[in-house]
């Protein structure tokens, strides 16, 4: 059965992690200052992913779950407010959101409730087998054809795309030339309101119990914890998660594709999370971001751009075996213990 590294010797108070997070957030409020506007699509491309990665390393570091699934999830975040729009002329960014949100939280409560009926490696492969069925009903057209004419129209013109529109910000239309910067100030918002939900939510007794399922699930079914009941849930909390961070993609690329519905892009949100450190709350945050530069840089090489990406993901994974964030926790916990040490000489 797979287990977690030990935590690092120094733990992250929840006043270091406040901390943190502020200093974080006023940077990147920051930030549109000094990046031009294309660097400033390419940090929301990033803080979106990181979205998407908290949430799905609530299985993955916290209940001890991989899923190669969670880009279902994301695509329907994306997917449903854009059939609104095509059907219904939605104009509203946060009732698209919440339309995306309530549809990827379905999928991943029936989903899940079938996934968590197994572990280990009979999870994952659930989860992408799952995933991959859903990538062929968009692929193929099904769910468009739902929709009779009109929806087999829009399939054949968008080949399974959907175009989505610059959507009206809490009521009020933003002028094109505003409209990137008011969407990363929301990208922001939302992605300080998740870590912030994220870290409440693994403090809680029901955080607590799926650490305990992690470290023992033998020891915890014998102390009565209704192992499958607590992994349903952080499931279904997980593809919440997703279904925002797919939203908000959907309305920063202004177009969503089956793509993002594919095995390869839950991959991208696992490699993201390890990136980081899946033992850390914000380690798939920063994963996600140092994910995205790499994925830029990489993209400079035109014809060898996968072999770039992989030799620096490569690189960085052999060198930090813990994710970026654990070895910054613990080179910082011995630099603290050897000022301490030297203290009290």
């Amino acid at each position: 059965m797979w287990r977690p590294p030990p935590d690092p010797q120094w733990p992250v108070t929840p006043r270091t992690f406040l901390a943190a997070l502020a200093a974080g957030t006023l940077g990147l409020c920051l930030l549109p200052r000094a990046l031009s506007p294309y660097h400033l699509i390419v940090l929301s491309y990033a803080l979106v992913l990181a979205i998407a990665c908290l949430g799905l390393n609530l299985l993955l570091g916290h209940t001890g779950l991989l899923s190669f699934g969670h880009a279902a999830f994301f695509g329907m975040g994306a997917y449903t407010g854009g059939f609104i729009y095509s059907f219904a002329e939605l104009r509203s960014l946060e009732l698209y959101l919440l339309s995306g949100i309530g549809a990827a939280a379905a999928v991943a409560a029936l989903v899940g409730l079938l996934c968590v009926q197994s572990t280990r490696i009979h999870f994952t492969i659930l989860t992408l087998a799952f995933a991959q069925v859903i990538h062929s009903l968009f692929i193929a057209g099904t769910v468009f054809r739902l929709a009779g004419g009109q929806g087999r129209g829009l399939f054949l013109l968008g080949g399974g795309g959907l175009y989505i529109p610059r959507f009206t910000i809490a009521g009020v239309p933003v002028e094109p030339e505003d409209f990137q910067a008011a969407l990363y100030y929301v990208i922001v918002a939302a992605f300080v309101l998740s870590a912030l939900l994220m870290w409440w939510i693994v403090n809680t007794p029901f955080g607590k119990t799926l650490h305990a399922i992690r470290d023992n699930e033998v020891r915890a079914e014998f102390i009565g914890v209704r192992i499958r009941r607590y992994r349903w849930v952080a499931f279904l909390i997980s593809g919440v998660f997703a279904g925002l961070a797919g939203g908000l993609f959907g309305q920063l690329d202004r177009q969503v594709t089956p793509e993002q519905l594919h095995w390869v892009f839950s991959a991208k949100l696992v490699l993201a999370t390890v990136l980081g450190g899946h033992r850390h709350l914000l380690g798939p945050a920063v994963g996600a971001v140092v994910f995205a530069e790499f994925q830029e840089f990489a993209l400079r090489f035109t014809q060898y751009h996968g072999l770039v990406l992989g030799a620096l993901l490569i690189a960085v994974v052999l060198t930090f075996p813990g994710g970026l964030c654990g070895y910054a926790i613990a080179a910082t916990g011995k630099v603290l213990a050897r000022t301490r040490r030297q203290r009290h000489v």
